[in-house]
């Protein structure tokens, strides 16, 4: 009797071992605390296993059913109630969770009932899924799982979770979800009782039903329970062998309509192609005042649709994909000219005030001021920035030592203001301006820079915070333009080249244990930056040898970062954008945090997969690098050509805001510190997937906004006078930036703007490329720059 007994246990698939259970199928492993939550999912497969860790705490374990009323958030325990299922009431609310097999994966079937008499109507209610996301030291934080994608349909749920190490996990639910939510750690009081909040992530959230107002696309009927209503959810965790099988995986488990966007933005008049899998579906493409679009669709491969559309004009367009019952959703965008981005980001910094402040960025703006001014210079306006930099330049410099007079250990202000400088001289000419570039990089290597190489803020590695290691490069790029006639300047450059690859060669053999400001996690600028030098430092080599080796480990850093980017996201307002989640407290005096993306960090990662893409010749750097400058160049508005200051990915997020003006001090003042929100007068509302206004034209006080400004700089660099063309393994050759025609092996380029004047070609057979008036003879496979001169080279 007794074989028999754990015989059945077996076939059930549990084996209960001090007050946990071991669930398994084949392919994978649950075990269920005795507290009915999860403790670990451990995915098999043939040549490793992936193990998803869940939080023991159990002030973060889950699943757990929780409910905020209005009067913060309430977890309820687990009472068993029968083989693998547990139920818990709030407020009259009983949740019944039960694990189960779903479609072969690991899942969770939920029931939400109202037992009460009343309405439950909270500002959300669901489950905190208690996968373990704090990423708090190195090494742990390569196998900790960040929440990189959440997506609510009208009829469904998808998204994915990604560690740094590269194992991705999907969540699926074949009912609607009202939306999502992250928690966070508590950073710190300054003043107190006033907090600012931390850098890492506590929980995410499956918010079954929440109050309304939702982004459209979300369900808009989950804020209300009514007296004796039930719903009832799937919940799958699904494993994804690799990103590129993300939608494919997800389709064949749950049978939801996906959209598939390889690339989100595009010239105007360009023809979009994106991809839809689903089994009889609708498609529909509408301009930003719902007028359809002409779409072709056919058939490309088992349920898999392809879809063309012209985008003609600049643009949001949405796309509407309707398959059965169920919806889904994504934005295309057709950008505007780069020239007009660059135009009214040189507006922008005007607007919203540079200041001088203990943080760079909010004086930030200069770089968008003097790339605009050296391309299409307007005196007036050129004129009134060149005379603010100046003036703030001499307050917060002493310019007999040539140094900065406060906060000097924050090395990131000066390195900043070297990089401005250099874009200041390549504007104007003058080279006093370089001179002073010279002497504060002279400064900041002989007070910051480590024996080891590290540029330092005293005992902590400050090489990735910005990108100290970047600025002096470029410093070093104008040098050796006049070392080439003044042996002072070469001696320049070489000791600048010198001191930034010694900084860089320390980020190499970290081996990813990198340091950066604040509090320590797997965080985006640490990561980028850190990527983006190295692949700066590569470029620059001419040993191939030498070459390779920054290659290579560039691109194990930034592979590593693809879990804090959005890499598939069909929606062109957020597509590159990497997801920062403290800064609206510091930028724009707003709490609580909130998924920033793209913010004017995203620049960073931008840059480093520009680097990698005339490192490699990999159209997926290329690509991701054209989609994120499409969703940067969106931060200013198309209709006003008003300068934003981020998009807020979160659907749901009550906020709170400071609404007056610092008396003590105005925008000509020195400023100093992080004013807390709450030291102001404030307004609550609700935001969400929207952009952010900026606040730098009416608050006085340090605020931070003028960061955006780095999108700008990003563009300016690796688009605003390039184009790129491709000969693709089956013989396409396409353009970015420019239109390709093509006759026997004769290529015509013409550039979409006036001022792109170099070429950037990637061919693989002997042809002849005219672009811009010349021709030239390739007569092998070559990747480089045809015409115009590259910086690196």
């Amino acid at each position: 009797m007794k074989r028999i007994c754990i015989l059945i246990i077996t076939l059930l698939g549990g084996i209960n071992i001090i007050g946990q259970t071991s669930w398994k199928r084949n392919g994978w492993e649950c075990r269920i605390s005795e507290k009915g939550t999860l403790e670990q999912i451990v995915f098999k497969g043939n040549q490793r296993n992936d193990t998803i860790p869940f939080f023991h705490d159990p002030s973060n374990a889950g699943p757990s059913f929780y409910a905020n009323t209005g009067h913060g958030d309430v977890k309820a325990t687990w009472i068993p109630d029968g083989y693998h299922s547990y139920r818990a009431t709030i407020d009259h609310v009983e949740c019944r969770l039960t694990y189960k097999e779903w479609k072969g994966q690991p899942a969770m079937e939920i029931t939400l009932e109202n037992k009460g008499n009343a309405p439950f109507q909270p500002v959300k209610a669901g489950i905190r899924l208690g996968i373990d996301t704090y990423m708090d030291k190195y090494p742990d934080w390569f196998g900790k799982y960040f929440p990189t994608l959440m997506m609510n349909e009208k009829t469904h749920f998808y998204g994915y979770l990604q560690t740094p190490s590269g194992h991705t996990l999907g969540v699926v639910s074949p009912q609607p979800v009202a939306s999502w939510s992250v928690d966070y750690n508590l950073g710190y009081q300054d003043p107190a009782p006033h907090w600012f909040m931390g850098h890492r992530i506590e929980s995410l959230n499956l918010d079954l039903l929440n109050a309304l107002p939702l982004p459209q696309h979300c369900p808009q009927d989950l804020w209300n329970l009514k007296q004796g209503e039930s719903k009832t959810w799937i919940v799958a965790f699904v494993n994804i062998n690799t990103p590129d099988e993300f939608e494919a995986t997800l389709h064949q488990t749950a049978g939801i309509p996906l959209i598939r966007m390889p690339q989100t933005t595009y010239q105007p008049q360009e023809t979009a192609v994106f991809e839809v899998l689903a089994s009889t579906p609708t498609i529909e493409v509408t301009n930003d005042q719902g007028e359809p679009q002409p779409v072709t669709i056919k058939n490309k491969s088992g349920k898999v649709k392809e879809v063309a559309c012209t985008l003609p004009a600049v643009g949001l367009y949405t796309v509407k994909v309707t398959d059965g019952d169920k919806l889904a959703q994504g934005v295309l965008s057709a950008h505007a000219s780069w020239e007009w981005i660059l135009r009214h980001a040189r507006k922008g910094a005007l607007k919203y005030h540079q200041k001088a402040t203990s943080h760079i960025e909010s004086w930030y703006g200069f770089h968008s001021s003097f790339i605009a001014a050296k391309y299409f210079p307007e005196k007036t306006v050129d004129e009134a920035l060149r005379n603010r930099f100046d003036y703030l330049f001499g307050l917060l410099h002493n310019q007999e030592k040539m140094e900065p007079t406060y906060y000097a250990s924050r090395i990131q202000n000066t390195s900043g203001t070297i990089g401005m400088l250099v874009d200041k001289y390549e504007a104007y000419g003058d080279l006093e301006d370089l001179k002073k570039a010279s002497r504060l990089a002279d400064w900041l290597m002989n007070t910051w820079q480590r024996k080891d190489g590290a540029y330092v803020n005293r005992n902590t590695v400050y090489t990735s915070v910005i990108y100290v290691a970047k600025s002096m490069l470029e410093l070093t790029l104008a040098e050796q333009e006049l070392g080439k006639k003044e042996a002072a300047w070469k001696e320049a450059a070489d000791r600048h080249y010198i001191s930034a690859k010694r900084a860089i060669d320390q980020l190499v053999a970290s081996q990813g244990d990198f340091e950066t400001e604040g509090e320590l996690t797997f965080e985006d600028g640490m990561i980028s930056c850190s990527a983006l030098q190295i692949g700066m430092l590569a470029l620059m080599q001419q040993d191939e040898k030498e070459r390779k080796h920054y290659t290579d480990a560039m691109l194990q850093i930034l592979n590593s970062h693809d879990c804090l980017a959005q890499l598939r996201v069909p929606d062109a307002r957020r597509r590159g954008g990497t997801i920062r989640y403290w800064e609206a407290q510091y930028d724009v005096q707003m709490l609580p945090n909130m998924f920033n993306s793209p913010h004017g960090w995203s620049g960073w990662r931008a840059y480093a997969t520009y680097y990698a893409y005339l490192l490699t010749g990999e159209e997926r750097w290329l690509k991701e690098t054209f989609n994120a400058m499409g969703a940067f160049s969106n931060l200013i508005d198309y209709r006003s050509g008003d300068l934003r200051w981020a998009f807020v990915v979160d659907p749901y997020l009550k906020v709170k805001q400071a609404c007056s003006a610092d008396t003590h001090v105005t925008a000509d003042s020195l400023s100093f510190g992080n004013p807390h929100p709450e030291l102001y007068d404030t307004r609550e509302f609700v935001i969400g997937e929207q952009y952010v206004n900026m606040i730098s034209d009416w608050q006085t006080v340090n605020t931070q906004d003028n960061d955006v400004h780095e999108l700008f700089k990003c563009i300016g660099e690796a688009m605003l006078t390039n184009a790129f063309i491709i000969e693709r393994p089956d013989g396409e050759v396409t353009g970015y930036n420019c239109q390709v025609t093509r006759q026997g092996n004769k290529l015509t380029v013409k550039a979409n703007e006036k001022q792109i004047v170099n070429l950037h070609c990637n061919t693989r057979n002997a042809c002849t490329i005219s672009f811009n008036g010349k021709s030239r003879e390739l007569k092998e496979p070559y990747r480089g720059w045809a015409f115009g001169k590259d910086i690196y080279q």
